[in-house]
């Protein structure tokens, strides 16, 4: 898929996806091969701590955005609620804040981003959108940039598929857009 590139171009992060990375200890890897893009709201309020075997420790982004190694992106709060006004409950119901901010700015970024989640809502918002392509999970991110794991199943490939097409018969059906 991105064999020929060293590095993924505007990888989106869902904030599963950022505390993952850092129990996992790859955090520092994956910005060094990676563009990465977070929401604000996914920096700010929803990647707060994450936990390994010493226990609850805080995430704090701050030098890593301050030297742009990942960039803050921001959404209108008029072009948040456009987004969020083509979906219908169904959808609305299982979206939170980072996850609307990162997808809303995805359908509006000229840019074509790719999005990372372990959240299947955000592969079901991306086959009613008609942009399948641009989702990715977490185990195709470390596989591209060679830090395979074996992760929980919801970062894994077999999930993303999954969670597409169940979004994909959704649409046919019309089904989570108004």
């Amino acid at each position: 898929m991105l064999a020929a590139m060293k590095k993924f171009r505007l990888l989106l992060l869902d904030a599963n996806v950022v505390i993952q990375l850092f129990e996992l200890g790859l955090w520092k890897r994956i910005i060094a091969h990676c563009e990465i893009l977070l929401a604000r709201t996914v920096a700010e309020r929803e990647a707060q701590f994450f936990f390994d075997a010493d226990g609850q420790h805080e995430i704090d982004l701050t030098d890593d955005i301050e030297s742009k190694r990942i960039v803050i992106v921001d959404v209108p709060p008029s072009e948040l609620k456009g987004f969020m006004d083509q979906f219908g409950p169904l959808y609305l119901e299982r979206l939170d804040a980072g996850e609307a901010e990162s997808l809303a700015y995805l359908a509006a970024c000229d840019d074509p981003c790719l999005i990372c989640s372990g959240d299947a809502i955000v592969f079901r918002v991306l086959a009613q959108l008609g942009r399948v392509e641009q989702g990715l999970s977490l185990e195709e991110v470390l596989e591209e940039v060679g830090f395979g794991r074996t992760l929980p199943d919801q970062f894994t490939k077999r999930f993303r598929v999954h969670w597409t097409k169940r979004g994909q018969e959704e649409r046919i059906r019309g089904l989570g857009c108004r």
